[in-house]
């Protein structure tokens, strides 16, 4: 009984962390990526949109207060706003995949 219980638990145990992992939804938390540049907004945006080019990524772009966002597929969100001469850039990442990856090095390139 112990060993088909001990089993069971191991057994289960995978599933339900991916449960879990499923309900998240990092748009509502924290950002991955969160970074303040002195390049202007628009500079930022544009250098985005050009790495989006590159690799064949569709979006949509949306105005937010001081700013754009810019939505990728699977819920990857990228928001660009300038703030007291600062410009910053915020990364939330949704599902990734091989497609995507490039959206997370974005900011290295677009907001050094």
């Amino acid at each position: 009984m112990k060993k088909s219980t001990a089993a069971l638990a191991v057994s289960v145990l995978p599933v339900l962390l991916a449960a879990c992992a499923q309900f998240q939804n990092p748009d509502a938390g924290d950002p991955v990526v969160e970074q303040q540049t002195q390049r202007p907004a628009g500079d930022v945006i544009a250098c985005v949109e050009q790495e989006a080019a590159k690799h064949h990524a569709s979006y949509t772009t949306s105005a937010i207060p001081q700013g754009t966002m810019l939505e990728f597929a699977d819920s990857n969100v990228i928001k660009v706003r300038s703030d007291n001469g600062a410009t910053l850039y915020r990364y939330y990442a949704g599902k990734r995949h091989a497609n995507n990856l490039w959206i997370e090095g974005a900011s290295k390139v677009c907001a050094p």
